[in-house]
């Protein structure tokens, strides 16, 4: 069985480089670009990455788009803000060379949050599904995408690493991309807006991410991480409202 790793990238020169050298064992390595302005294209390629452009629509669309065009028989989707270690492509190539296509996995995440590991909030429960077969499967939600498939899910013990968000600025800029896409999720999903949850649900979400869920024994780095996790929530609650 074949397998090709899939990268989807705009603007990721600082994070391409290190995502590559880790999958250069995959059979096939795919980056589907969408207007990247700066050196992303010409590093994938010096990494000897296939190189596809096209234009971004929503994060399903362009993981859908990145899975048809791909020559493998099992697809590993990594961001560019992800690493896999050794031992998790040693776990992956063991999988797939004696599992036939009949499931798919979730792989574990660590979370690096402002270069800090979070080993609490809801870092601990982090297991997106990332590797299956390219039949049966497809991708749903405009943004925090999902598989869509009826086939079983399975969970692989070897985490990726995730360095999700550098700095505030950073922060500022992934929320100035997403948030657009959740609204249209919540208006898909027939989210009734109030000012209830404009208020409510932000100190919610802080709450349960800080002490429920224990962020308070990540020290600063998880008193960060329920804080900007609270404020998305407003953000996106917050223009929902004024927009219905």
């Amino acid at each position: 069985m074949k397998l090709s790793a899939v990268v989807l990238t705009q603007n990721e020169e600082k994070n391409i480089e290190e995502c590559l050298a880790a999958l250069a064992w995959a059979d096939e390595v795919l980056v589907v670009d969408s207007g990247s302005e700066d050196r992303t294209c010409a590093l994938a390629e010096k990494h000897g990455a296939r190189l596809i452009h096209h234009p971004f629509e929503n994060f399903a669309a362009q993981r859908n788009f990145a899975a048809s065009n791909a020559k493998g028989d099992w697809l590993l989707f990594i961001d560019a803000d992800e690493r896999v270690t050794p031992e998790l492509a040693d776990e992956i190539k063991r999988t797939i060379s004696r599992e036939a296509p009949r499931a798919v996995y979730a792989i574990p995440r660590k979370n690096f949050f402002f270069g800090k590991l979070l080993r609490f909030s809801d870092a601990c429960d982090d297991a997106p599904v990332r590797l299956f077969p390219k039949a049966h499967t497809s991708w749903v939600q405009p943004v925090h995408e999902k598989i869509e498939t009826a086939l079983p899910c399975r969970k692989l013990k070897s985490p990726i690493l995730h360095y999700s968000t550098r700095d505030f600025a950073h922060h500022k800029k992934k929320t100035a991309a997403y948030v657009p896409l959740e609204l249209v999720t919540m208006r898909e999903k027939g989210v009734r807006p109030g000012l209830w949850s404009v208020l409510v649900r932000p100190l919610a979400r802080f709450f349960f991410l800080y002490f429920w869920k224990l962020g308070i024994l990540d020290g600063i780095a998880g008193f960060q991480y329920a804080f900007l996790s609270a404020y998305y929530t407003f953000e996106k609650h917050w223009r929902y409202w004024r927009k219905a």
